[in-house]
């Protein structure tokens, strides 16, 4: 495997929180020059269990108020970041990544993205996280072929797609595949707010292939199929109905294989596994391999609407004619001791 593309000053940090003897003077300036306080921050919260304690405590007595300089720093320009890039990945899902759940492919992704040096960008929470979001995300057991991970960048990427598709690629297990590479504006809606429908594929067992086929010619034929399922009602644990018969598209067979479709868009969709389980009156697990097989989206109607969520210039354009009109005009920036005066 290729070695890590990762910003120097996060590779000197993770080998110091390892053991390696090193200044955490010297490691904060780099993180400093680099600006990257903030991931540095992260990194010792996440690694500070397997490194020395007061070299720790050494270490984030230095970084902290630095990092919360950067965050607001960071808030104040959010908006009008030109060197953010949101990007939206189709990758897919198969074979012996079955067995990864959400949290091992959100994981996986982030350590390709920093093996391959690309930085997502940090969220606005109160404790920053990268800007990666699975949409519709599967499973453990269940698969897919057009799924969806929403990421923001900063910096941009500057390769081309193709070159950087091949790059995470490789750092990628083994049925972990991504496929496109779509910029997209900042405003666009999530495609979990435009999914109307998902597609599924299974290869239905010939044992159970009978009972199968009467289960779904049973729920075809019925007006409503109530299903028991485990939830939150007002804050407690209980059991409540869901009837499936509307969340249920389609069913057809050719051979033994089921081809079905569900609705996305219903926030009862819930796991694709228990559903088709449901339906079928198999247990979950008898499903692995339930393969999605795309997703169906309606247009966005932001994109329609750009006017409306595009950062507005007009006031930047009156101060850039200020400041070329000769105006007593002071600037200062907080990374400075003296201020900057113009006019």
């Amino acid at each position: 495997m290729a070695p890590s593309s990762e910003p120097a000053a996060l590779q000197a940090l993770r080998r110091a929180l390892q053991g390696e003897p090193a200044d955490p003077v010297v490691l904060v300036q780099s993180l400093v020059h680099e600006e990257l306080v903030e991931e540095g921050t992260a990194l010792v919260r996440a690694e500070r269990r397997t490194a020395d304690g007061t070299w720790v405590a050494q270490l984030t007595a230095l970084l902290l108020p630095l990092a919360a300089k950067a965050m607001a720093k960071r808030e104040a320009g959010w908006q009008l970041d030109s060197r953010r890039a949101a990007v939206r990945l189709g990758y897919a899902k198969e074979g012996q990544a079955l067995d990864f759940d959400e949290g091992d492919v959100h994981a996986i992704l982030l350590e390709a993205f920093r093996l391959e040096g690309l930085r997502p960008a940090l969220d606005l929470g109160k404790r920053p996280r990268p800007s990666l979001r699975l949409e519709l995300p599967l499973p453990e057991g269940a698969g897919g072929l057009a799924e969806w991970a929403e990421v923001v960048f900063r910096p941009e990427p500057i390769e081309p797609p193709e070159a950087l598709l091949e790059r995470l690629n490789g750092r990628l297990p083994e049925g972990l595949r991504i496929h496109r590479w779509d910029p997209h504006p900042s405003y666009a809606s999530p495609v979990g707010e435009l999914a109307e429908a998902s597609r599924w594929r299974w290869a239905c067992p010939a044992e159970l292939a009978d009972g199968a086929r009467r289960r779904c010619a049973e729920f075809l034929y019925a007006e409503s199929w109530l299903w028991e399922k485990g939830g939150r009602v007002e804050g407690r644990k209980q059991v409540k109905q869901l009837d499936l018969r509307p969340l249920v598209l389609d069913l057809r067979w050719e051979g033994d294989i089921l081809f079905s479709m569900t609705r996305a868009s219903s926030s009862e969709a819930g796991n694709p596994l228990k559903i088709h389980a449901a339906v079928l009156g198999l247990e979950p697990a008898a499903l692995h391999g339930l393969l999605r097989l795309s997703l169906d989206l309606r247009p966005d109607p932001r994109l329609a609407q750009a006017e409306r969520f595009e950062p507005k210039l007009k006031n930047m354009y009156e101060d850039a004619v200020l400041l070329g009109g000769g105006s007593n005009i002071t600037l200062v920036d907080d990374d400075d001791d003296e201020p900057l005066r113009l006019g």
